[in-house]
């Protein structure tokens, strides 16, 4: 198997979908973060799996002292918890501008200041920061306000409460500050998000013998349709096709086979005006949907009268669909 290749394309192809992602009805969002967010998550998941961080240091092209250095610039401020020191700083500056250097020394100073220099040095190399002077007496100003913007507040909170449910029936029983690593929101909002689902029954807290609190969820659902809650169905299609795709390299079998449980299938179908099975191709997707709501409900209805046993598995099917227009296809070509 050529992994090189594979990751390459997979790559390629994750930032044309958040390009897409970041620019969906006339937004722009910030992006700053993502460069950061992956290289920490990805060496987060990397140790997960039992790769040393020497190894992983290797893996980026690093030295094992920048890549500390490097991690410890994205770990948790001592300053503000539940922060990475870069976002910490990069907020500061935003609310405080302008801003001195001895005012982010002073304000950070419970964080190491080589990594507090460290992110001021990376907000400024990627332009989401100015600095006016040198040394002592550098002056800090965020970028323009255009790479600021953000969602109407309620769009924001509605996105929030449905990206937080899907996590939690999807990974529950979960405790907040699992939730608070995958969704990555900030303490505020996710506290809003679990009241507001917890008092309309969409999820549940339940308490543990230990004394810690657990979140679970017996579904998800966004409606087509629904304006609101889009990003979670996104969210929640591709996990389902990264998990597959995950699980079957687990297994250590590169080909499919056609009793499978696990694994995917992607099927072309050329069709034309006129082409006698073009009303059943391009319903295809829809005549899916209904034939799986309809297995849903029958499920749905026989759990809600029976016993669940102490194993419950979930099987989790996806399926997607999109018309290639013939001039885009003749694009590809040229």
């Amino acid at each position: 198997m050529n992994t090189q290749a594979l990751i390459d394309g997979v790559v390629q192809q994750t930032t044309v979908l958040i390009a897409h992602l970041a620019t969906a009805g006339g937004i722009r969002a910030p992006l700053a973060r993502i460069a950061n967010r992956v290289f920490l998550d990805l060496s987060e998941e990397l140790q997960r799996q039992g790769v040393k961080k020497n190894v992983i240091a290797d893996m980026f092209g690093m030295a094992l002292r920048t890549y500390h250095r490097r991690v410890r610039s994205l770990a948790e401020s001592a300053t503000e918890g539940g922060r990475t020191v870069w976002d910490a700083v990069l907020d500061f500056i935003h609310t405080e501008q302008p801003v001195s250097l001895q005012q982010i020394k002073q304000r950070f100073r419970r964080d190491e200041p080589s990594v507090v220099s460290g992110a001021l040095n990376d907000l400024v190399g990627s332009g989401f920061v100015y600095r006016a002077g040198r040394g002592e007496g550098a002056v800090f100003r965020i970028a323009e306000a255009q790479d600021f913007e953000r969602s109407p507040v309620e769009t924001r909170r509605d996105a929030d409460e449905y990206l937080v449910w899907l996590q939690v029936y999807r990974q529950g029983p979960i405790t907040r500050g699992t939730l608070a690593e995958h969704t990555h929101l900030a303490d505020d909002a996710l506290d809003a998000a679990l009241r507001t689902l917890g008092s309309d029954g969409r999820i549940e807290a339940l308490r543990r013998e230990d004394g810690t609190t657990a979140y679970s969820s017996a579904r998800f659902d966004v409606p087509v349709g629904a304006s609101q809650g889009w990003e979670a169905a996104v969210l929640d299609h591709f996990q389902a096709l990264v998990s597959a795709v995950c699980v079957k390299l687990r297994t250590g079998r590169a080909q499919a086979g056609r009793s499978d449980e696990t694994g995917g299938a992607t099927y072309t179908l050329e069709i034309w005006p006129g082409h006698p099975h073009e009303t059943e191709a391009r319903g295809l997707l829809g005549e899916t949907r209904r034939r799986v709501d309809a297995l849903r409900e029958l499920i749905d209805a026989h759990n809600a009268r029976t016993a669940r046993p102490a194993q419950v598995d979930a099987l989790v099917f996806y399926a997607g669909q999109y018309v290639k227009a013939e001039e885009e296809i003749n694009n590809d070509d040229e």
